[in-house]
């Protein structure tokens, strides 16, 4: 994601296609926050793989010194408890202190974590996230948290089943194509920003 600051549809869509043909691998820099954007929770609290994938991809980025706040995004889906809380879990279990997490378990969607991470980060004094989610989800919520007021730079998770898996990787490709067209259409992502 050369350029991680998010244009209109027809911009959004061409940078969905370089990522799932592998043409758009960089990250798009730098920022003290990482969000974490959630996944499917299975039965009995479990995370899927896509949702342990991005945590520990998270860790890694606070382990590193890249980060020094993991915001977990994401509500109670058909499974609970929420993605955040899961996600929090993790991320504890996995070294990061409980002070450096600050989850956010009321998102149902993208466009909800976009518009309730913003408004934290209004109240923490911070313009710029990295969001962590899968590479080819990464061009939609760039996209869907700039709409909102936030810098958004792209921290594409390749070890996520959802791209090593070529099949899922295709169904990605093809729900994130329709999902950008319904952002722009109901949310105005891919518009002028509102900033």
């Amino acid at each position: 994601m050369s350029n991680p600051v998010a244009g209109g549809l027809a911009t959004n869509l061409r940078r969905l296609l370089q990522v799932f043909l592998g043409e758009m691998s960089s990250r798009g820099g730098d920022a003290e926050v990482a969000v974490v954007l959630g996944s499917q929770v299975l039965p009995g609290g479990r995370p899927s793989g896509t949702l342990m994938a991005r945590t520990l991809h998270a860790a890694r980025l606070y382990a590193g010194g890249r980060v020094r706040l993991i915001i977990p995004t994401g509500g109670v889906g058909r499974h609970p408890p929420s993605e955040a809380e899961i996600m929090a879990r993790i991320l504890r279990e996995a070294g990061v202190p409980r002070e450096a997490v600050l989850p956010e378990g009321g998102a149902m969607s993208t466009w909800d974590s976009a518009r309730f991470v913003s408004r934290m980060m209004r109240d923490l004094g911070v313009e710029r996230v990295l969001v962590v989610t899968d590479p080819l989800h990464c061009v939609r919520t760039v996209a869907a948290f700039r709409q909102a007021g936030l810098e958004a730079l792209p921290e594409p998770v390749y070890s996520s089943p959802m791209w090593r898996n070529r099949w899922l990787r295709l169904g990605q490709f093809a729900r994130e194509t329709g999902a950008l067209a319904w952002y722009k259409a109901k949310h105005g992502v891919g518009s002028p920003s509102r900033r």
